[in-house]
């Protein structure tokens, strides 16, 4: 193992983070394996490495052309990350009151990493002719601008080169002059900048701490020419109002007392695989603080090769060192999940497992949805078959628990005293619902359409049960039982959505006897069943 450990470069977390950086940037198509060659001054076969093994872990996907594009997983982790994030959910609700009672463009920005440079975690626009709009993930830089401008005065000028852009004629283009620029504002607790990153806006804006090595600000831009002097002591009262109230959302979720109870499990010893379960611990419980012996289980390394991929990792941004021997998750995740937002279709994330199954199998591919709260279920997704004679299942369509393969892999799984009401009111038997359990997977015949053939494996969001994959076929295709082969296609497929779609908490994962682990909130139609 030490061999191995001894092994992974010490740069090569920043030859990764590169190429994914690179596929988050360019939404709404891809790249070629060439050309993102190019873009990062890396070699073809390099690139092509990293590519194919962040196709395996579905951070990355090809499109129907074969170029390469954000992969299903990196979507449900950024979901996964907005929704237990003070600073998205919470932040957003912030953002909100901030541009209703003051009619501008309220922004919340963290840094980077990088001295110069800032990012746009979120944004609210008013409902204006004329509006500031800087969308979120968009870099931005420390000295000229609010949103920066604000984070300076809280960490200080340290790192930044002594001569600096001039992005207009207002901008403060050297290190002396933003430190006297510094401690102006500091007699108002805040910073006023007026056309000094784009000509025609004004900004206020003030910091807050997300922790002790990471800084953000919150402003409040608009228009140079709605400008008013009178509203910058109603704006900076209302500003530093709501940093207070994100920093006590912060730190009241951060609780010291459990850091170090983590108990992970270490699937792969590959430098992508180790990146993928960082980002993943860090995605379902934003604000852990983890150890080093916490890295070490996580990644299956001894000490000397955990400390150096940590040192890595806090290079590229992925964590952050709050002292000798704690981590936290750092700014590039919080930016990639800024770029990458939270509202993702349905079609986004399974499409590519439903369609792999049709073209296994050739026939009609089905996704139930659970809803959890309504105990309804209904077919979210579908995919014809290519076989002359198929069932094309209509989208939203409701679907009873106790008819057909599909509703029934379910119920095999709900909670006992959910299943054992149903079971007993629709005359399902237990012993029908165990050997579903049993061997993973329903059939029936003809029991919601006539002559057809199902077969259904559920699969599962954090150890609950949220639906199943099926597929339906005419009965003169199956004689008696299913084949081994298309049953085990089916099971393969929700096994596949579960690995996809399940984002646990390191520190408690969740189990169908804790309902208080984390779900996704998705699409609409998804949402529903989380």
């Amino acid at each position: 193992m030490e061999q191995q450990d001894r092994s992974v470069p010490r740069d090569g977390s920043k030859e990764v983070v590169a190429v994914i950086e690179a596929v988050i940037g360019r939404a709404g198509y891809g790249w070629g394996v060439r050309e993102l060659g190019e873009e990062l001054g890396a070699s073809r076969s390099t690139v092509n490495r990293i590519l194919g093994r962040l196709v395996e872990d579905r951070l990355v996907s090809r499109d129907a052309g074969g170029a390469y594009i954000v992969g299903p997983r990196l979507k449900v982790l950024s979901a996964s990350l907005q929704e237990g994030h003070p600073l998205f959910f919470e932040g957003a609700k912030i953002l909100a009151r901030l541009s209703q009672a003051s009619g501008a463009t309220a922004l919340m920005a963290v840094e980077t990493g990088k001295p110069e440079q800032c990012f746009v975690l979120a944004s609210l626009e008013p409902d204006a002719p004329v509006r500031y709009t800087l969308p979120p993930g968009t870099n931005q830089p420390t000295h000229a601008g609010a949103l920066g401008l604000a984070i300076l005065t809280r960490r200080g000028t340290s790192g930044l080169p002594e001569e600096l852009k001039k992005y207009t004629e207002a901008s403060i283009d050297s290190k002396a002059r933003i430190e006297n620029a510094l401690q102006s504002y500091a007699t108002i607790g805040a910073v006023v900048s007026i056309g000094q990153h784009i000509p025609d806006a004004a900004g206020i804006g003030v910091p807050f701490t997300v922790n002790d090595r990471l800084f953000g600000s919150l402003s409040l831009s608009r228009p140079r020419n709605e400008f008013k002097e009178t509203d910058i002591g109603p704006s900076v009262e209302m500003l530093s109002g709501a940093a207070r109230e994100l920093e006590s959302l912060l730190t009241g979720r951060n609780d010291p007392s459990s850091t170090g109870a983590h108990h992970f499990e270490a699937e792969s010893s590959t430098l992508i695989r180790r990146i993928a379960a960082l980002i993943t611990a860090f995605c379902s419980e934003p604000l852990a603080e983890l150890t080093l012996q916490d890295l070490s289980a996580l990644w299956g390394t001894r000490s000397v090769a955990t400390r150096r991929l940590a040192e890595s990792a806090r290079d590229v941004g992925l964590m952050i060192k709050l002292d000798s021997e704690t981590w936290t998750a750092g700014p590039t995740l919080l930016r990639w999940s800024a770029s990458l937002g939270s509202d993702h279709g349905l079609s986004e994330l399974v499409d590519e497992d439903l369609r792999a199954l049709s073209e296994q199998t050739g026939e009609t591919t089905t996704l139930a949805l659970y809803d959890m709260n309504t105990k309804v279920v209904h077919i979210g997704r579908t995919m014809a078959g290519a076989r002359n004679v198929r069932y094309v299942l209509a989208e939203g369509e409701e679907i009873p628990l106790n008819a057909g393969a599909a509703g029934k892999a379910i119920l095999a799984y709900l909670p006992e005293h959910v299943s054992a009401r149903i079971s007993d009111n629709e005359r399902v038997s237990a012993q029908e619902l165990g050997l579903i359990r049993s061997q993973g997977w329903a059939a029936s015949d003809s029991e919601r359409v006539p002559d057809a053939h199902g077969i259904a494996a559920p699969f599962f969001v954090n150890g609950f049960v949220r639906g199943s994959v099926a597929v339906t076929v005419p009965n003169h295709r199956v004689a008696g039982t299913p084949p081994t082969e298309l049953t085990r296609a089916v099971v393969s497929a929700a096994q596949s959505l579960t690995l996809l779609l399940t984002v646990t908490s390191p520190r408690l994962p969740a189990t169908q006897d804790n309902p208080g682990g984390q779900g996704l909130e998705i699409h609409a139609d998804f949402a529903a069943a989380q």
